[in-house]
C-alpha cells in the first residue's frame, strides 16, 4: 500500500492544485517511454471538493512545491489579482509543505542531504 497525504483545500487552493494536476500528467508522461507506460508518477486525481490526495513521491512532491507558482498568467486571464493569487499559491504550498515536510525550493537531492 502506497502512502498517501491529504490535504484539505480551499477553492482557491483547490484551483492552483487543479492546473498543477492537469499539467502533471503531461510532465511526467514525457519522462517515460511507451514500454514504461505503467510506471507513470501517482499522479493524484484531480482535487475536487476541498481534497486533494498525492502519493508520497519527493520527486512529485517537488513538482508540485517548485511549480505552484507558474500560473500567475494564466489566473490573472481568469479575472484573479495579483494578491488572491499569491494567497492561493502560498497557502497551497504552506499546507503541503507541513503535510510532508518538504520545502518548497527543494528538489530530490537538497532533501536527501537533509535526512
Amino acid at each position: 500500500m502506497n502512502a498517501k497525504y491529504s490535504i484539505e483545500l480551499g477553492k482557491d487552493e483547490e484551483k492552483v492544485a487543479q492546473l498543477l494536476t492537469r499539467d502533471a500528467w503531461v510532465y511526467f508522461t514525457k519522462l517515460i517511454s511507451q514500454r514504461e507506460i505503467f510506471h507513470v508518477k501517482d499522479v493524484p486525481m484531480m482535487p475536487r471538493r476541498g481534497l486533494f490526495t498525492i502519493a508520497c513521491d519527493e520527486e512529485l512532491l517537488h513538482y508540485y512545491l517548485n511549480f505552484a507558482t507558474a500560473y500567475t498568467d494564466e489566473l490573472t486571464l481568469l479575472g484573479w489579482s495579483k494578491q488572491q493569487i499569491s494567497a492561493a499559491v502560498q497557502s497551497f504550498v504552506i499546507k503541503l509543505e507541513n503535510a510532508t515536510g518538504l520545502k518548497q525550493g527543494g528538489d530530490l537531492l537538497n532533501s536527501q542531504v537533509a535526512n
